[in-house]
């Protein structure tokens, strides 16, 4: 199972993103099937006054509704320092060309210092060995989270406070992943990423994850 954590807080409060993992590609789910991810994972974000390590977990489903379109939501959970973060989103994949894949994303996000709406653009390229074990994928993504003061779900003693807004913020992450067969239904998947924080009003900083996990091939559903 498998997953990470990319969007951890320090000492710049910012709103959290919307789940930008990839876990599997560049395909998408074949029509009238569908598929699922589970992942654990570490990351952190890296500012120039501060650093925050954490953990947590990503699970995803999609549904295929068309030779090219599928549908599903991801989800993520966070935990650092002593502060949670929950996002979700409803996102929809399109097939471009067989070994490249566009995908957009909307969704919100409860945090320890505050919410979110947010949403995500990006495009995944890969390998479609049929014949290999292994097959190889990368992701850029671009997203941008609004953010809105008050803790939907999560609060703590150290929580910002309830009427402040955290800063709005832009993401650029990169993502890179290996895919093994296990068997005919479940690969193997490993994946990390890099990538950017543009806090409105802070200077910007890095974000990075490492992940593994489990992609199961749901089939059509009785």
């Amino acid at each position: 199972m498998a997953m990470l954590i990319v969007f951890l807080q320090s000492c710049v409060i910012y709103a959290p993103p919307g789940p930008m993992m990839t876990y599997g590609g560049p395909q998408t789910t074949s029509r009238g099937t569908s598929d699922a991810a589970l992942a654990l994972g570490t990351g952190a974000t890296l500012f120039h006054d501060g650093h925050t390590p954490g953990q947590g977990w990503f699970g995803r489903y999609k549904y295929g509704l068309s030779d090219k379109w599928d549908l599903g939501m991801d989800a993520l959970g966070v935990s650092y320092s002593d502060k949670y973060t929950f996002t979700t989103k409803i996102a929809a994949r399109y097939q471009l060309f067989p070994h490249f894949r566009l995908e957009g994303g909307v969704g919100a996000a409860d945090d320890s210092n505050g919410k979110s709406l947010n949403s995500d653009i990006g495009i995944t390229c890969g390998t479609l060995r049929k014949d290999k074990t292994w097959n190889y994928y990368g992701s850029f993504r671009i997203g941008y989270a609004k953010g809105f003061a008050g803790n939907a779900i999560f609060s703590s003693s150290s929580s910002s406070n309830d009427t402040v807004a955290p800063s709005d913020a832009s993401v650029a992450l990169l993502n890179l992943g290996a895919q093994g067969r296990v068997s005919d239904r479940i690969n193997f998947i490993f994946e990390g990423g890099y990538g950017y924080i543009f806090p409105v009003g802070h200077q910007s900083g890095k974000t990075l994850y490492l992940s593994c996990g489990l992609l199961f091939n749901l089939g059509k559903p009785h």
